[in-house]
């Protein structure tokens, strides 16, 4: 499956990976080091506790990491803005509410509602993947199906 990342989100995740191993590296090792100094391993928790955030940290680097290596920079994508895609901005028309939206769909990393920005997993962009200003969509969303009638599909202009 696609992974869809902004430059900026890209940066932002190979931060927290930074900041994770630096963590692994120093707080959780102290951490393990000062639980075995406790003595008996087999029934300490203070070591457990220790392995089992270690454990989670690292399979969060992991799954970051995987996420960095397969991601596709949104901003190199080949992007025509007539079509709705990830990378475009819509304006829609809401038939059954009688109100107008706009929404940018980006990746998963981006999405935030309350700024207009979906995901393009979301029910809503999957909905109007492909199609063009002008043409009228009925999309099965969590709340019931809605009809939408595209305004307008433009390209997202990067800083």
């Amino acid at each position: 499956m696609a992974f869809y990342l902004t430059n900026q989100s890209l940066i932002n995740l190979k931060d927290k990976v930074e900041e994770i191993e630096h963590r692994l590296k120093h707080d959780v090792a102290k951490e393990i080091g000062k639980a075995a100094d406790l003595g008996d391993l087999s029934e300490n928790a203070e070591w457990e506790a220790a392995i089992e955030l270690q454990r989670n940290l690292q399979h969060e680097v992991s799954r970051l990491k995987e996420k960095i290596r397969t991601a596709q920079i949104i901003e190199e994508l080949p992007i025509s803005g007539d079509k709705v895609s990830v990378g475009t901005e819509v304006q829609l028309y809401d038939i059954d509410k009688d109100e107008e939206m706009t929404y940018q769909i980006l990746g998963e990393e981006e999405s935030d509602l309350s700024k207009g920005i979906i995901s393009f997993n979301a029910p809503l962009a999957r909905g109007l993947m492909q199609k063009e200003s002008g043409d009228e969509v009925v999309i099965k969303l969590p709340g019931g199906i809605r009809t939408f009638e595209i305004v307008k599909v433009s390209k997202i202009e990067f800083e």
